[in-house]
């Protein structure tokens, strides 16, 4: 997909910068998606009820954190810009951050335990927010351009999805050789926060110091109230597109976090990195086409296609023998993957559009607040996913471990409930994603015609016989 540059636009490089960014935004999350849970409950000893109610009780904070960032951004009025600062700073914080997440407590107290692992990801979520708020609200500023602006995105998914795939394979790897006694714990530590942690904060760093913010905004800033939290939500476009991004991503962060459980007492042998090379690349190999897909139709069409495929694939991995063939398991995760493709990858690239929506119906630019919602979703659903897990598990009578101790029998009602578990989360979120983007028409002509609209609030122009069709658009889509 060519594209021509005018004086002062994206270039390649720039563009790479900003899109190596998200694959912390991917990878982070995928890391704590695929290895927390089972890290608390199979390295600490952590009961799984207990370990999901700590990682769910960050959440209260993140509610207030999220969208106080994108206030923040919002009104941060500095040379460097409005977002990059707080890019640049989360990325010198970030390896701090990850060694006290992963550090291998070995207190008796198992009340001791918990609070520090509560405190811990507290800590971390913190970084988080200053980093993923600030860089999604960029995503929209990058350029004005739309086809440029789509181009940076569409990249920016795919190290995204990279790096969820690497981090999803390697982590799960990694604990494989540490639950097999094949490496120590302070190795599998140091290889977690120096390994992934440095790849992570690198092009954090650089981003905030290369890329440029380039969307005009106006220089009064945003009274803050609490009212401005929830001010994106008015814009019916932008709540259609929390539906989608929620059931897409909790979706995700479940299958992430049953995974290793499934592989261990499901259908005991199957290779998780096989499993989910199959599942997280397809959506890597249909970049070609996605990308030109996205710039000639809805984006919310790209979304829904295949979402009844990945209903029918999972169904049958859910339900699938223990004794039947591994290869049929690794076939039907690439199946369900090439149904779940689009709804993987549309979310962000539909976010930019969003915003632009927001800006015409609000009459102001708040990306942050937009952001800071979105990404309050972003990590809430790995912690949600955690917190359902680690509860059905509990009350079904998983048997904790602790150390490297191998696998241990579960009872058959754990082993029901990782099925379900599987079987639900695409009957349940996925089918009700399908009905909500069927309802929305995210176009590219639409966004032509946003783009248009605002140019001419900003030069403060009449519309001249257009009032009709922009009150066609606030109706159905602000």
């Amino acid at each position: 997909m060519k594209i021509e540059t005018k004086p002062g636009e994206m270039k390649k490089p720039e563009m790479f910068i900003f899109a190596s960014a998200d694959s912390f935004g991917g990878g982070g999350q995928a890391l704590i998606a695929v290895l927390y849970l089972v890290y608390l409950t199979n390295v600490l000893g952590i009961n799984p009820a207990w370990a999901g109610m700590g990682v769910m009780i960050s959440k209260i904070w993140d509610a207030v954190s999220d969208p106080l960032m994108g206030v923040i951004s919002d009104n941060t009025r500095i040379s460097l810009g409005r977002r990059k600062p707080y890019i640049l700073a989360a990325g010198t914080m970030l390896i701090p951050a990850m060694a006290i997440l992963w550090f291998p407590v070995s207190f008796s107290s198992m009340t001791a335990r918990v609070v520090f692992v509560t405190a811990a990801y507290l800590l971390y979520c913190t970084v988080t927010t200053i980093n993923f708020v600030p860089y999604n609200s960029l995503s929209t500023e990058i350029s004005t351009d739309f086809k440029i602006r789509n181009q940076a995105n569409m990249i920016r998914v795919v190290f995204s999805l990279s790096a969820t795939a690497l981090c999803t394979l390697l982590p799960s790897a990694l604990f494989g050789l540490y639950n097999k006694g094949n490496i120590p714990l302070s190795t599998f530590y140091v290889i977690i926060v120096l390994g992934f942690g440095a790849a992570f904060a690198l092009p954090q760093i650089l981003t905030g110091l290369f890329v440029r913010e380039r969307v005009p905004y106006e220089k009064t800033k945003v009274h803050f109230s609490p009212a401005i939290f929830f001010k994106p939500l008015k814009v019916r476009s932008y709540r259609r597109l929390l539906i989608l991004y929620i059931s897409q991503k909790i979706n995700m962060d479940i299958i992430s976090t049953v995974i290793i459980y499934y592989s261990l007492y499901v259908i005991p042998g199957i290779s998780v990195t096989i499993f989910l090379g199959a599942f997280l690349g397809v959506p890597i190999i249909l970049f070609p086409v996605l990308s030109r897909l996205v710039n000639r139709t809805s984006k919310t069409k790209i979304y829904r296609m295949g979402l009844p495929l990945s209903v029918i694939g999972a169904a049958c991995i859910a339900v699938y023998p223990p004794t039947a063939p591994h290869i049929g398991v690794y076939i039907l995760a690439g199946l369900t993957a090439l149904g779940f493709a689009g709804a993987m990858t549309m979310s962000w690239i539909m976010f930019p559009d969003v915003v632009d929506l927001g800006e015409l119906s609000l009459g102001q630019r708040i990306a942050g607040s937009f952001s800071g919602l979105m990404t309050f979703v972003c990590k809430t659903s790995a912690a949600t996913a955690i917190f359902l897990v680690g509860i059905v598990l509990g009350l079904t009578g998983f048997v904790p471990s602790t150390g490297a101790t191998g696998t241990i029998a579960q009872p058959d009602a754990t082993v029901l409930a990782l099925r379900l578990i599987i079987l639900l989360s695409f009957v349940l979120l996925m089918g009700n994603a399908w009905f909500t983007a069927r309802r929305f028409r995210l176009s590219p002509d639409l966004a032509k015609r946003v783009k248009y609209f605002l140019e001419k609030r900003r030069n403060k122009e009449p519309l001249e016989g257009e009032q009709a069709e922009y009150d066609r658009i606030m109706k159905e889509f602000g």
